[in-house]
Formats: structure tokens, C-alpha cells, sequence
């Protein structure tokens, strides 16, 4: 299978129609972080997919959305020409709306296959098509995001799955599974013989105390023996396991004791820094009124302040002298008008007024006083003036002159700071002191941040040397090593205790089954005898066909990987891969020396080739079998790699008869320049990646991918 082409429509970042054409070497994308690689790279994977429908409304393209009227409808589009036996086309797309609310409704999911067959175009699902030529175990050999991604063998089934499809092991499935596994000709074939020589060995009375008790001993040693390879496994299993953990972190081990050291001086920093920013305190606006600060540089007005409250205190005291006076001559103005004392209210009383006036006739100086005279109203009035004496009234609150005491208050604070001058007068040197050591403190703390930037940077490189752990792994790491390693003994410990009994059981059953078998010589449970003999013998020998095909398989996967393995190294140091199988039927790849030392720590460039090796090692077996290759898609497959080992390996990788896809930002200076004396040196197609000018970089629908053919 080779890509001819690939068109992505609104996918992401990929506004309207975008058609990249491909030839079947190298073909290189360079773009730098946030240009659209790695979307390119995910286009794929969506159209590769054809386990299930995906019609996410996050895979639409920002822009597009944006631009699209309400109710009009527009669609999302991955297709890919390729060569298979002919041309063929899948494409996989759906159409996506926009409400009044803005909201994107998705729907019409398609999944299109054409095919050539002779001069006519047959349709054909998509998926089915795509599985076919492509299928979907094969894909996963095909994609590989990052440096981490890289090892095959990650996956536990993945060496049962290389070994069925690419070996001849397939062939003895029939005759020959396991150890266990009565499924195939063989192994049923040697299990029924085995019955069949048993049962007539029960049957013959001459011998039965002896088969009964050798019968016995060889149950026995079977049971036994089953259970020390049950255990055997479970110890291989287990060195597998923390064989695979140890591996896994010692190249990080390093890196792991370094991140401790560093997260350590980070914490003493921040304490550092905390307890230094505790004793900072910058609250001089509550200083200036609590502790007096505002009258630092007042004290040459003091005295002014003296006399100015000194003033108000004795103008208070006038006014209020003044007020007294005023309250005691209206009082006496009630009691004297024109000269004359009047009576009391109530002489005379009430009835005597009131008779008084019924009679018209002033009983108190003895004359008339008819109705309308000044006599006759003077006693209405009198009576009235009684009338209202009598009723109860209101008391009027009286506001006093100067209600509040801010006087009181001046007054008490003119004392307090006669008695504190001398603090007042030292209060600019308080002020300065406390901003100096506010001002060191704030030193200080800046001091330690830049001590902190510096360890957080060592951190992030740190991190991003050893992209194939996380922080929390690393940091596990430097704990978990010591327990793994004691894990990994034991384990070893215990496989050559059990494999030294292993032996002894296997040594001891076959001299007691030789017993068995003597015991049925002459008698007439031989023939049964004879009969599983060649059973069993049949067996060992599909056992170990089926066992020497794997070993070569093995040999030639890892033959092809040491070919690439030299070629994709130049002028260094590359070791010699070895794809070691587990107990288990896991396997992982390793590199030794050619004096079969173990290289434990070899740097990340060298497993990456390692790495890639075998991948297209693999690529080559299915070639081999299935008379077809499939491409390799990587992204950012190289990021560890030094400048001139990347150019190097792109001039090896494109003279390697391959279709390969890389998507990397190798190829630009640091200011995100094309580099061109680079690009020049290299024999392959290469497109330029990057974001459609101008864009606003806080607004996702301004942003526009544009793919452009640079070299070819």
C-alpha cells in the first residue's frame, strides 16, 4: 500500500480543501510547535479508525464554524488515493450545522470506498476497504506519535501477533498448540494413546500391584512437576515484569535521582521564601493613621495646634456661659409682662370661672361683664389659659449647644503628644528603617525566585530529556528501584531454585515411566505401549519444529533490524539489537555489544534508531509475506536527536526503498527560519507547514494551517 494522496477538508485547523500529493520514498512536513502537524497526523488516525463512528464537532474547523450562516450546512472530509493492486479511494466525512444559538449539530457520517475493477469505479464501505489492504493489526505498525511510542514490543501481544502472521508457525496450529492444549492432532492423538496404554495396563491382573503403585508415584511426580512450572511461570512472569519496570526507568535513573535533588532544593527555596516574605510588611497606609506616621516632619506646627485647640476651648466655654444667661431671662420674660405679676392659672378655680361667666358679672372686682365685652372675653380667656394648664404637655428636648466632645477629643490628643514628642520627632527615622528593611527583604525574596526559575528550569528540561516518564514516574523511580531489583532477585533466585527441581522431577518421572513402560513388555498392554510411543515422539517433534521456526523468525526480525540499525548510524556507536522472548511469550528489545554485554543506558537517539529499526524490519517481513508494504507515519519521531545526526538520518532514511511520513520541526533555526542549507542536503519531497498570516493568537477561529510544497 502505498498513499498517492490526502485531502483534509475543515478538519481542525485545516480550513476549506487541502490536497497534499505524495510519491512512495520520504516524504518530510516541517512545521513548528502549533502549525498542524501533529492535527495532520490525527487527521489520519480518524480516517484509519474503522472500529466506530466519529463525529465529534471538536474536529471541526474553528474558521469554518466562525464563517458558517445559521442553517446552512457544510462537511468535514479526510479522503486518501492509494495504491493496492490499482488505485483505490476511502473517504470518510460528516456534515455539520450551526442554530440561532450557535450551537454545531453534526450528522450524515459516511465512510466511502471506491475501487478499480478493469476500466469501471465500484463503490465499496469504506472500512471494509481499508481493512482489507490495510488491516487494522498492521496499522498499528504503521503510526507512531512521538519517541515514546517507538517500541513495538510495548505491547505484551505483540510478538505472538508478529510470530502468527509473519512466520510459518501458523502451519503446525493444527498438529501442535502447547504444553496443555488437547485442541491439535498431537497433542490429542498422544493424550488418547497415553489413556489407551493405561487402561490396558490396569486391565492386566499379572502386573496390577506394581502398575498401581508405579501408577500412583507417576501421578504424583506429575502433579509436582505441573506445579513447580505453574510456579516457574509465575517467576519468569514476575522477572519479565520488574525486568521490564528496570529497563524502563534506568535510563532514567539519573534523571530520577537529579529531579529528587531538584525538588528538594525547590521546597527549601519556597520555604525560604515564604518565612522571607512573612517578615515583609508594607501596610504603611495603616501606619500612617495607627502609629502615628502622618506626623513625622509636623512637629515645627505643634505648638500652632496647641493654641488653635486652646482657642476652641475657650470659645466653647463663652458660648456656652452666654447660653446659660439666655435660658434664665426667657424663663423670667414668662413670669412678667407690662410691669404686672398676673395670678396664678388657677385663681380663681375652674367653677368659679365658669359661674363667673354664666352670670356675666366679675364676682372678683364686683362688676358687670356682659357677653362681647373685654370683661366677659377676659374671663373666657381666663377659663381657657386654666383649661390648658391642666392638660398634660409634652417636655421639649433640649439640644445642647455642643453635643459631641471632638473638642474633648483635641484636647486629650494635644496632651498625648506633648508627653510623646520625642517619639514623634524620631518617627522619620522609624518610617526609613522599616522601608530599608522591607526593601531587603524584597531583595532577598527576588534573590530566591531567581534561584527557583533556575531550578524549575533545570526541571523542565529535565522532563522533557525523558519524555517516555512522567514527573510523578520519575520521582517513583528513585523509590521503586531498590524494591524492584530485591523483587527481581528473589523471582531469579526462586526460577533457579524450581528450574534445579524441575529437572530432578523430570529426571525422576522419566525413570519411573520407564519402569511403567518395562512393566507392560510381554504383556498385553505392549501393543497400547508402542502406540503412544510414536504418539509422544510425533509430538517432541512438532514441539520442536513449531519452537525452532520461532527462534528463526526471531533471528531473521532481528537480522533485518541490524541492517537498518547500521545504516540509519553513521560514524557512532550502535551495538547490535537482540529481540529477547520471555517465559511468558512477551519479548523486548535489547542491545548488546559483540561480547553479548548488555547495554543498559544507551542514549535516546540510539533507541529511538533501535527502535525504528525494527519497525522497518517488520515492515519488510510483511512485504515478505504479504507481497505488499504499508507505509510508516511518524511524528516528532527525532526530537532527542542532535542537528547533525538528524540531517544524517534524513539522507539515510530517504535512500531507504520505504514510503515513510515524517512531521518534525528539525529543518528550522531557533527563530523558526526555514533552514535551508539543510533542506538542500536532503533527497526527498519536503512541504512547509505553518499558520496563515495574520491571525489573532487568542482567537482559535483565526487560525488556518497552509501546507506548501518546498521541495520535491
Amino acid at each position: 500500500m502505498i498513499i498517492k494522496e490526502i485531502t483534509i477538508e475543515n478538519f481542525r485547523s485545516y480550513y476549506g480543501v487541502n490536497t497534499i500529493k505524495f510519491n512512495d520514498g520520504l516524504v518530510i512536513f516541517i512545521g513548528d510547535n502549533g502549525d498542524g502537524k501533529t492535527t495532520f497526523f490525527e487527521a489520519l488516525e480518524w480516517l484509519f479508525d474503522t472500529s466506530k463512528q466519529n463525529l465529534d464537532s471538536r474536529l471541526i474547523s474553528e474558521k469554518k464554524i466562525a464563517e458558517l450562516p445559521e442553517f446552512e450546512t457544510d462537511t468535514l472530509r479526510v479522503s486518501m488515493i492509494f495504491d493496492h493492486d490499482g488505485e483505490k479511494i476511502v473517504e470518510k466525512s460528516f456534515s455539520f450545522s450551526k442554530n440561532t444559538d450557535g450551537e454545531i449539530k453534526t450528522n450524515d457520517f459516511q465512510f466511502k470506498g471506491y475501487q478499480n475493477e478493469g476500466s469501471e469505479r465500484t463503490p465499496i464501505q469504506g472500512g471494509v476497504l481499508l481493512d482489507r489492504c490495510f488491516e487494522a493489526a498492521i496499522r498499528k505498525y504503521s503510526l507512531f506519535k512521538g519517541e515514546e511510542n517507538l517500541n513495538v514490543f510495548n505491547n505484551p501481544d505483540a510478538l505472538n501477533y508478529l510470530i502468527e502472521t509473519f512466520s510459518n508457525i501458523r502451519q503446525f496450529e493444527p498438529y501442535y498448540n502447547g504444553e496443555d492444549d488437547n485442541s491439535s492432532f498431537t497433542d490429542y492423538a498422544e493424550g488418547q494413546s497415553r489413556k489407551a496404554f493405561e487402561k490396558a495396563m490396569k486391565s492386566d491382573k499379572l502386573n496390577s500391584q506394581q502398575e498401581k503403585e508405579l501408577s500412583y508415584e507417576l501421578g504424583e511426580l506429575r502433579r509436582k512437576l505441573s506445579d513447580v512450572k505453574q510456579r516457574l511461570k509465575s517467576n519468569r512472569e514476575n522477572v519479565t515484569n520488574y525486568s521490564s519496570k528496570l529497563d524502563e526507568i534506568e535510563n532514567s535513573k539519573e534523571a530520577s535521582e537529579l529531579l529528587k535533588a531538584i525538588n528538594e532544593r525547590l521546597k527549601s527555596l519556597r520555604e525560604k521564601k515564604s518565612k522571607m516574605e512573612g517578615h515583609i510588611n508594607e501596610d504603611y497606609s495603616i501606619k500612617l493613621l495607627d502609629d502615628m506616621w502622618i506626623l513625622c516632619g509636623y512637629s515645627s506646627i505643634f505648638e500652632e495646634f496647641q493654641q488653635k485647640v486652646s482657642a476652641f476651648s475657650k470659645t466653647k466655654r463663652k458660648l456656652e456661659k452666654e447660653e446659660y444667661k439666655l435660658k434664665g431671662k426667657q424663663e423670667l420674660a414668662k413670669e412678667i409682662a407690662e410691669g404686672i405679676i398676673p395670678l396664678s392659672p388657677n385663681i380663681p378655680d375652674k367653677i368659679s370661672m365658669q359661674e363667673m361667666i354664666n352670670d356675666e358679672f366679675c364676682k372678683v372686682c364686683g362688676r358687670e361683664a356682659k357677653e362681647g365685652t373685654d370683661a366677659y372675653d377676659f374671663m373666657v380667656n381666663k377659663l381657657n389659659d386654666l383649661i390648658r394648664s391642666q392638660q398634660p404637655t409634652e417636655k421639649e428636648d433640649e439640644r445642647p449647644l455642643f453635643p459631641n466632645n471632638f473638642l474633648r477629643e483635641l484636647e486629650q490628643k494635644s496632651n498625648n503628644l506633648e508627653y510623646s514628642q520625642t517619639e514623634v520627632n524620631s518617627l522619620i527615622n522609624t518610617i526609613r528603617d522599616n522601608i530599608e528593611f522591607n526593601d531587603a527583604r524584597k531583595t532577598d525574596v527576588s534573590k530566591i525566585q531567581e534561584s527557583i526559575d533556575i531550578e524549575e528550569e533545570r526541571k523542565k528540561k529535565l522532563l522533557a530529556q525523558n519524555d517516555g516518564l512522567t514527573e510523578e514516574q520519575l520521582q517513583n523511580a528513585y523509590e521503586n528501584i531498590k524494591n524492584w531489583w530485591d523483587y527481581k532477585s528473589q523471582a531469579e533466585n526462586q526460577i533457579v531454585a524450581l528450574e534445579i527441581e524441575e529437572t530432578r522431577l523430570g529426571a525422576e518421572l522419566e525413570k519411573v515411566q520407564e519402569k511403567y513402560d518395562n512393566l507392560a513388555k510381554g504383556s498385553v498392554a505392549d501393543t497400547y505401549r508402542k502406540i503412544h510411543k510414536v504418539f509422544d515422539t510425533i509430538k517432541n517433534a512438532f514441539k520442536n519444529a513449531k519452537e525452532k521456526n520461532t527462534r528463526d523468525f526471531l533471528l531473521l526480525l532481528e537480522d533485518k533490524a541490524n541492517q537498518y540499525l547500521e545504516r540509519l548510524n553513521i560514524e557512532g556507536f550502535y551495538g547490535i539489537i537482540r529481540i529477547i522472548k520471555a517465559a511468558d511469550g512477551t519479548a523486548r528489545i535489547a542491545l548488546q555489544d559483540q561480547n553479548d554485554r548488555l547495554i543498559t543506558s544507551p542514549n535516546q537517539a540510539l533507541k529511538t534508531t533501535m527502535y525504528m529499526s525494527v519497525l522497518f524490519a517488520v515492515s519488510d517481513l510483511t512485504a515478505l509475506k504479504r507481497e505488499n508494504d504499508y507505509p510508516l507515519i511518524f511524528d516528532a519521531p527525532t526530537s532527542s536527536f542532535s542537528p547533525q545526526k538528524e540531517s544524517d538520518f534524513f539522507k539515510v532514511i530517504s535512500e531507504i526503498n520505504k514510503q515513510c511520513i515524517i512531521f518534525t520541526k528539525s529543518f528550522l533555526t531557533e527563530s523558526g527560519v526555514l533552514d535551508n542549507n539543510k533542506i538542500d542536503a536532503q533527497n526527498c519531497t519536503i512541504y512547509r507547514m505553518e499558520k496563515q498570516r495574520p491571525f489573532n493568537n487568542l482567537d482559535l477561529s483565526t487560525i488556518q494551517t497552509k501546507i506548501t510544497l518546498i521541495k520535491e
